[in-house]
């Protein structure tokens, strides 16, 4: 076999763009899963499925523009954006938010080294990255924060005893309660399902506040 045959084979013709987009979109990537979406949703399992699915699209977004295939590049693309749907439980939209953004600069970064300027790319990376730390991690870090519920004590439901309510949640919880909205009560076996609206709790307080959720949830 020609060595210069089997180089091509070994290296490729898109090194160059594969190795810029990598560039790009790793360091955005890791900023985005470390920074905003870890202050905006606290969960290690969550930033280890956005950034695997983020690596995936990019290389398979990279494969299918190198290849030259044509218009199967948007039909590709569509069905990669078509992931979102692929879940087992209702996906809350901050982080289908973060999810979708993440698909977003995978496929940016695998097709701007040949369809754009690097500038350009640096330019919508960088916009994406601000805008998801300053709403995602910073804004809505300061936001009340809303946690469903599921509650026993139904004597307390009733409006005049909403103090005692208040301060039973909080007692429980460790949060502060700013309102409670009552969904549906059960007089069957005694519980209430409750929406819950806190003030937002210290940084390092985040993975705590997650564990309570997933026990919420579970």
């Amino acid at each position: 076999m020609n060595p210069n045959m089997l180089a091509v084979v070994l290296v490729g013709d898109g090194i160059d763009e594969l190795l810029v987009g990598l560039a790009l979109d790793v360091p955005v990537i890791a900023l985005i899963a470390g920074l905003s979406y870890r202050r905006a949703r606290s969960r290690a399992n969550n930033v280890f499925t956005l950034v695997v699915i983020n690596m995936v699209v990019f290389f398979v977004t990279h494969v299918m523009v190198v290849a030259s295939v044509g218009v199967g590049v948007g039909f590709g693309l569509f069905a990669l954006f078509g992931i979102l749907r692929f879940r087992t439980g209702t996906l809350p939209v901050v982080e289908m938010t973060f999810l979708f953004a993440a698909i977003a600069i995978a496929a940016l970064n695998a097709i701007a080294p040949i369809a754009m300027g690097l500038v350009e790319a640096i330019i919508a990376n960088v916009t994406i990255f601000v805008l998801l730390e300053v709403m995602g991690g910073w804004w809505l870090q300061r936001q009340l924060q809303t946690h469903n519920i599921l509650y026993e004590r139904v004597e307390l439901l009733h409006p005049a005893r909403r103090t005692e309510l208040i301060a039973d949640l909080e007692g429980r919880t460790g949060l502060v309660v700013e309102g409670v909205v009552v969904n549906g009560i059960n007089f069957l076996n005694d519980t209430a399902k409750l929406t819950v609206r806190v003030r937002p709790v210290p940084e390092e307080n985040f993975m705590l506040l997650a564990e309570f959720d997933d026990a919420v949830e579970a």
